[in-house]
Order: C-alpha cells, then sequence, then structure tokens
C-alpha cells in the first residue's frame, strides 16, 4: 500500500495512512518529500526516533535535522537558517515546538512543500496516547499556502481515524488503511501462575531474539539478571538508563550479541530488527492499542513469530488498581505543579520556554509525593498544555565549532596540550564549523589515546576559552514550561472531560482483560475487531485455534504432504484423495501448508516447496 499513499501524497491530497508496526510508514512520506522537493516539516514525539530516522537519512546522503529541547537558541537558529536556505530536505520536529509562536513564524521562511505527521493518533483524545501539543499541527497549516499533509500511524479505532481527520482540518476524508492482520504472528495467552518457568521454556524451546515487556524499572533488571543465570543472555532496558547504555545495548541486541532485551514499553518505537521470534508480556498491558503495537515488532521479516501473553488474575485486578492512580484527583493535581514550580525556582508570572532536567524520585523524596500520582497529574498538566515531559535529555553529547580552521591551527601551536583532540574531532566529525553534531567522548578517548576524564575535561576548558561549543549529555527526562506559572488553585479542567477521559481509559482497560480471558475467538479477530476490521476468518495458529483443531489434524497434514511428494495434483485430483476426510478439516490443513511455504502452485499444480 506504500505506493498508492506516495502518490495520494503527490497529487496533494491529504492523506491519513494506517499500517501495522513494521508496514513501513516512514517510506510513504520521505519518497514524496524528495520527489517534491524543498523541505519537509516532519512532527514526530520521540526525541530518540527523531534521532533515529535523521541518522539513517543522513548515511544514505539526504540533509536532515532534528529540533529539539536539548538544543540552545543559536543551535536552532543555525538549523532553521540552513533550512531557509534550502540545505535542509527534512526537518524534524516534536509537537511541543510547535506552540512557540516565534518558532512558527520562523517556519513560515522555510519552503516546506509537506507536512508529516508521525504517531498521529496522538492528536487524538480518545486514542491511548493523546498529546495536546499535537492540537496545534493545523495551526501551522495556515503558514504554508495549500501543503499537503500526510498522518500515519500503526493502531487507531473509527472514533480516532475520523477524530485524526478532523484535528488535521484534511479537506476531505481519504484514508489508506492495511489490513492490520499479520499471518505469520502466531498470538498465545495463557492463565499462567508460574510465569517464569514457563518463559524460561519459551525461550529455549524458540531461540532467537525476543523481547520480554514488564510493568516497570526494578522488573526489567531483576528478570536480565534471572534470564543470565538460566544462560540466556539479556539485558534491562529502561528510561532511567543512560543514553549511551541504551544505544549499546540496542545495538547488541540488533547484531544479536543478546538474545533478549527485558523491556518497560520505553523500548521499541522506531526499533526496526526483523528476525525478532518472540515478544513476551509478563504483565499485562494497559491497552489492545498499546499490546498490538508491542507484539507487533515480532516477525517482521514474515517468518512464524510468537506474541505471547501471560497473566494471573492478580494482573487484572492490579491493572484496575492502576487504573484509580492514573487519574488524580484536581487538589493532587494542583499540589504536582505547585511542587514542580517550587522546586525549580519558576516565580509567578514566568517560564515560558523553560526546560529542566526532570528528576521524578529526588522531587518525590523531597516533598513526600507518589512517584505513580506525580507522572500522571504531569500527563493531566500536559493535557492542559501547562507544560510537557518528554525524553528529550536522552541525547548524546555535542559539539561546534565557534571558529575557523585557521583560528584552530594558531591555538593547537599555541596550545599544544589541546592539539590531539582538536585533530581527532575534525577527522572524526564532518560539518562541526555549520551545526552542532553529536559525539561519543569515550570512541574520542580511544581515538585521541586520552582517559575519558580527560577528554571531559578539554572539552570543558575548550568551551570555556570559546573554542568550541560542549553540551554534555543529560541522563534525565526534561520537563518543558508550555506556559508562565500561574496560581495553582487558578488551574482548571472541564469535569465533563476529565470524566469521558476516565471512562474511554477504563473501557481501553476492560477490553485488555477481555482479550485475555475470551478463549473462545481466535486471538487475532478479536484483536482486528477492536481495529474495526471485521468478518476475518481464525487465523489457525493462536492458543484458541489451535485448541479447536481436529485432533487428527496433524495427521491429515501429514497425510496431504505424502501425497504431493510423490506427484503434482491440481485441487480437484487431490480433492480426489482426500475425500475420505472431513472436507472443511482438509481444506484448512492445505490452506495452513501454503501460508507456511511447505507446499505452493505451479500452473495450477500443487507441489512441496
Amino acid at each position: 500500500m506504500q505506493e498508492d499513499i506516495v502518490l495520494s501524497v503527490l497529487q496533494g491530497k491529504d492523506t491519513l495512512a494506517l499500517l501495522p508496526t513494521g508496514g513501513g510508514k516512514s517510506i510513504c512520506f520521505q519518497v514524496p518529500g524528495l520527489a517534491l522537493g524543498g523541505t519537509v516539516l516532519v512532527v514526530s514525539p520521540l526525541v530518540a526516533l527523531m534521532n533515529d530516522q535523521v541518522t539513517n537519512l543522513k548515511k544514505r546522503g539526504i540533509s536532515a535535522v532534528a529540533i529539539t529541547a536539548a538544543m540552545n537558541k543559536k543551535q536552532i537558529n543555525i538549523a532553521l537558517s540552513n533550512a531557509a536556505m534550502g540545505h535542509v530536505q527534512f526537518l524534524y520536529v516534536s509537537p511541543e515546538r510547535l506552540q512557540n509562536e516565534v518558532f512558527r513564524k520562523q517556519l513560515g521562511d522555510l519552503p516546506i512543500t509537506l507536512i508529516a505527521v508521525d504517531e498521529a493518533h496522538c492528536i487524538s483524545q480518545w486514542g491511548y496516547d493523546f498529546r495536546p501539543s499535537y492540537l496545534q499541527i493545523a495551526e501551522v497549516r495556515s503558514y504554508f499556502n495549500k501543503v499537503g499533509i500526510v498522518a500515519l500511524t500503526a493502531s487507531a479505532t473509527a472514533a480516532v481515524v475520523k477524530d485524526i481527520q478532523d484535528k488535521l482540518q484534511f479537506t476531505s476524508p481519504n484514508v489508506f488503511k492495511q489490513s492490520f492482520a499479520r499471518s505469520n504472528l502466531r498470538y498465545v495467552v495463557q492463565l499462567e501462575e508460574n510465569k517464569i518457568p514457563r518463559l524460561l521454556k519459551l525461550i529455549h524451546n524458540l531461540g532467537g531474539s525476543g523481547v520480554v515487556y514488564v510493568q516497570n524499572r526494578r522488573k526489567t533488571e531483576e528478570l536480565a539478571k534471572l534470564l543470565y543465570e538460566n544462560k540466556i543472555s539479556s539485558s534491562a532496558y529502561h528510561a532511567g538508563l543512560s543514553y549511551d547504555a541504551r544505544q549499546e545495548i540496542q545495538n547488541d541486541w540488533i547484531n544479536n550479541k543478546i538474545q533478549v532485551i527485558c523491556a518497560t514499553n520505553a523500548f521499541g518505537m522506531g526499533i526496526d530488527k526483523p528476525d525478532v521470534r518472540f515478544v513476551v508480556h509478563l504483565d499485562l498491558p494497559e491497552s489492545l492499542e498499546a499490546y498490538f503495537q508491542e507484539a507487533g515488532r515480532a516477525g517482521r521479516n514474515g517468518k512464524p513469530a510468537y506474541a505471547t501473553l501471560f497473566f494471573t488474575k492478580r494482573d487484572e485486578e492490579r491493572l484496575l488498581e492502576y487504573f484509580e492512580y492514573a487519574f488524580p484527583s484536581l487538589e493532587q493535581i494542583k499540589q504536582t505543579y505547585q511542587t514542580i514550580g517550587n522546586y525549580y525556582q519558576i516565580a509567578m508570572g514566568s517560564g515560558e520556554g523553560t526546560s529542566v532536567d526532570f528528576d521524578i524520585d529526588l522531587i518525590c523524596k523531597s516533598y513526600g509525593l507518589h512517584p505513580i500520582i506525580v507522572y500522571n497529574s504531569i500527563k493531566f498538566l500536559e493535557k492542559q498544555n501547562y507544560l510537557t515531559l518528554f525524553d528529550a535529555g536522552f541525547e548524546p553529547s555535542k559539539i561546534m565549532m565557534l571558529n575557523d580552521r585557521e583560528y584552530l591551527y594558531d591555538y593547537q601551536i599555541k596550545n599544544p596540550k589541546y592539539e590531539p583532540l582538536i585533530k581527532v574531532i575534525l577527522r572524526t566529525y564532518g560539518g562541526v564549523f555549520e551545526n552542532y553534531v553529536f559525539i561519543n567522548e569515550r570512541d574520542l578517548m580511544y581515538k585521541a589515546k586520552l582517559s575519558l576524564e580527560e577528554v571531559v575535561k578539554q572539552l570543558e576548558m575548550l568551551n570555556t576559552f570559546r573554542v568550541l561549543s560542549y553540551i554534555p549529555q543529560s541522563d534525565l527526562p526534561k520537563l518543558h514550561f508550555v506556559q508562565n506559572r500561574i496560581n495553582a488553585k487558578d488551574i482548571w479542567f472541564d469535569p465533563a472531560n476529565y470524566q469521558l477521559l476516565k471512562e474511554n481509559h477504563l473501557k481501553r482497560i476492560q477490553a485488555v482483560i477481555a482479550y485475555a480471558n475470551n478463549n473462545k475467538v481466535c486471538r487475532q479477530v478479536q484483536l482486528l475487531t477492536y481495529f474495526n476490521e471485521f468478518n476475518n476468518a481464525g487465523c489457525g495458529y493462536c492458543d484458541v485455534c489451535l485448541a479447536n483443531k481436529p485432533k487428527n489434524f496433524d495427521i491429515i497434514k501429514k497425510q496431504i504432504m505424502d501425497i504431493l511428494k510423490s506427484e503434482t495434483l491440481s485441487l480437484e485430483e487431490l480433492k480426489l484423495k482426500m475425500e475420505k476426510y472431513n472436507n472443511d478439516t482438509w481444506v484448512k490443513a492445505f490452506n495452513e501448508l501454503i501460508d507456511d511455504g511447505v507446499i505452493h502452485n505451479d500452473n495450477n499444480k500443487y507441489l512441496i516447496s
């Protein structure tokens, strides 16, 4: 469906593309963007995702820049200046950036030819991951003359699909939806009290790469240790790790140096590893949308893969308990807002545009607050555009030279101590005179033959002497103040809307519990129905379908294979040889063999592949 979507965009039509996880959504705006020329404005919710796409585009010789909250005004101005001169083909921004009126006016000077909205379900408050800053995107359209928009997502119900088009002000409805069915994915759900033994058995039986999702950071660490003790190479992955640590773990897993990632839901978006053999959830997810995206990271190469969910009745109770935490009272939300303002010493009437490193554990300990209440209070403050929390702090260090090469040559002669490091920087990082570039201090350590401490110390001194600008990485998320601080007692939420959001959240949780307990209907059919795909046949491979198969099903499959090993037959000829078996059963077995690639059709004759 990529070609149809690309052609729709090139025809100037506002376009919504619904493709399953791994369906190649990026191509759908990158290809028409290159064809249209100028600059494509890409709105993306995660800095890690933006940086990943920018890196991949640059590897292909395509100019791309991501503007994030970790950048200062000078960096942003340089990036926008380069874009205004036509040197940037893809400009990535967070939706929060579009809330800045000055920034929006600067965008008006750029040769924008297309607006691409990634993870477009975030624009709908009926979705599972609403981001109010997405609502600013439609306003940006007015800064450009007849610029088309393409929105992309991997999970959206019918209500969300309609809401996306309304909120983005589509000129007319235009949706391309590829079926979310994944014929190679085997969904398995088990009510299981002894999860760990079952998990170990699954990993040993299946082999290959996998992801195990758990609910919190502590569980990732404990599980990774347990797997290691059982001779399974694994690493914990969560938002509390440094950028370098996360990158190293991710790369080791992608390159098959470790077998299993034990992760929170911080892991996965934008990760493209085709040969994932299994994705296991040891805790119930909060929504089927999230579950579908996470499970869909298995089997992107089209080969059989497994999406397994282990749960207990206690897990159901815990999910409902967390639901209560997910909707703090108005007083708790006000208390969180006041605490944050006091902690960061933001004066009343000021603070708009301020970004700070956010250590939730330290703040909660200082003021005796519950981290979950604080986190979910911030989510509601985000919905009202008071402030925004995102992982912009997880960027690597970066540098930019502040002087020309002639100055640097003189500086090295006068300060020979810094010569090895400066030379390595100039040899290693292109474009360092024009823009900030990401660096790796450890890489510089090896190349310059200095200790890590000395590299950091020299970079800090060169920054002090204004030879270069050095911005060290931050390992904390960023809290961004969207507007000036107000008195907490003036914070207000529409009670009716609050109640509606709460009801929708509860419905999503109930849908997860219903899915886990429904062992009568094919798992894939249940998921497709949730996403408004109806009249689907059973997948034949999930735990429900396997439980409902006739006892002699495998015998029938073997019979078909034995027949076709000795001769090639048409469907009618095979039908005669299988007439002693139930017609529906042998046809189902026959279709399963075709789906698995065991047999294939050659000029209307069937034979073993």
